[in-house]
């Protein structure tokens, strides 16, 4: 008989975390929880996924919610938990500053299951109110097992508190077959206004100010204005969020509009396509007070299919990237312009950094050896 395993994830359980689970149908019966008005599409997750009801997903308004983190330490509640993880062997949760990640723990000894947290959180104390604070010590308490995404979560939960003897570093993974290198697809070249013959810069993440879209964009221009290859140079943007019109406003006032092209976002499923566009990826992110970047999905992705990449060095990025790629410092537009043309001016960089980073998306991020790197845990575990 299988052993049953919950995974909660609130309004974060998302199709491309859970690529790293749905190899492990065969050995377990795995149910996802997920609230209500959560941030992703979990229609594609191949296994049961149950919504539960949250307060704090309710609550619209600023107003509403700042006494709830107030009293709790944390929006992510879930309600009818208690009932709904009866008869589970593993319950895996993500994040100690996570409501129901307490939640969880208050419920371990009563239903006797064994308990994993996740962890990406690589600032330390982000979350200090009393309220949080007192919830953490109840989860460093009642895990078993603290799963760190990098060296740098990991350090954080030690200096939280955490039992170091319970942390293992675990880095998450893709389908390394489904993000491959591949031709320029000729249609989407024809959809975003390019050639087969130009070489193309991509972006791809939130538009978001801390992920380094306006040092992009600036570092791009100054790499126009001076590259013999800027005639076939184009750059993409691909991704939503609160910064697109403004990136439109800077896009006129620099008169980029010929070389520069928002694509919007697409589907997990196309992403392989839109990653084999690329002759070069960027990513170039910086810190601010309250995040920075924990992994960067992206990266590996664009790894996994034989692209050179160009990022930072802030948070986690070192530990995903290694030397499969080119970081430069973070909110500088001119080194970042450098490594750019670097890149485009150098085919033969560009093949080598594509093959080693192919080569360590293979070895260090491919799903079905993460997946059996979670079945191990959870078997030393029971």
């Amino acid at each position: 008989m299988k052993k049953r395993l919950a995974i909660i994830r609130g309004p974060y359980l998302n199709s491309w975390e859970m690529q790293n689970f749905s190899p492990l149908m065969d050995s377990f019966d795995i149910v996802g929880f997920a609230s209500y008005g959560h941030n992703f599409d979990v229609e594609k997750i191949p296994f049961k996924v149950i919504k539960l009801f949250s307060v704090g997903q309710s609550l619209k308004y600023r107003f509403l919610r700042k006494p709830m983190i107030q009293f709790l330490g944390d929006l992510h509640d879930l309600h009818g938990l208690r009932k709904s993880l009866q008869g589970f062997d593993i319950v895996h949760s993500a994040e100690t500053s996570s409501y129901y990640t307490y939640q969880a723990a208050k419920l371990k000894e009563q239903l006797k299951f064994k308990f994993v947290v996740t962890v990406w959180e690589n600032i330390p104390f982000l979350h200090h109110l009393p309220a949080t604070e007192r919830c953490k010590k109840v989860v460093f308490d009642k895990a078993d097992l603290f799963l760190a995404t990098s060296e740098r979560a990991k350090e954080v939960l030690i200096l939280e508190g955490a039992q170091e003897s319970k942390i293992k570093i675990q880095m998450p993974g893709i389908d390394t077959k489904h993000f491959s290198p591949s031709s320029k697809d000729p249609e989407l070249l024809k959809q975003f206004g390019c050639n087969k013959n130009d070489i193309i810069v991509l972006y791809v993440a939130n538009l978001y100010r801390e992920k380094g879209i306006y040092d992009l964009l600036f570092a791009f221009k100054q790499l126009l204005s001076r590259s013999e290859l800027r005639e076939k140079t184009k750059l993409l943007i691909g991704g939503k969020g609160r910064e697109r019109d403004n990136i439109l406003r800077w896009m006129q006032y620099l008169k980029m509009d010929d070389s520069v092209k928002l694509i919007g976002s697409h589907p997990y499923d196309v992403m392989p396509k839109i990653h084999n566009l690329a002759d070069i990826f960027v990513l170039p992110s910086f810190p601010i007070p309250t995040w920075q970047e924990q992994f960067g999905y992206v990266l590996i992705e664009s790894m996994a299919c034989g692209k050179p990449v160009i990022s930072t060095l802030s948070g986690s990025i070192l530990e995903v990237v290694s030397d499969a790629g080119l970081l430069v410092q973070s909110n500088d537009f001119q080194s970042l312009s450098d490594a750019i043309g670097n890149l485009v001016d150098d085919e033969k960089q560009r093949i080598d950094l594509g093959n080693r980073g192919r080569q360590r998306a293979e070895i260090y991020f491919d799903a079905n050896k993460v997946s059996a790197e979670f079945k191990h845990h959870y078997e030393s575990l029971l």
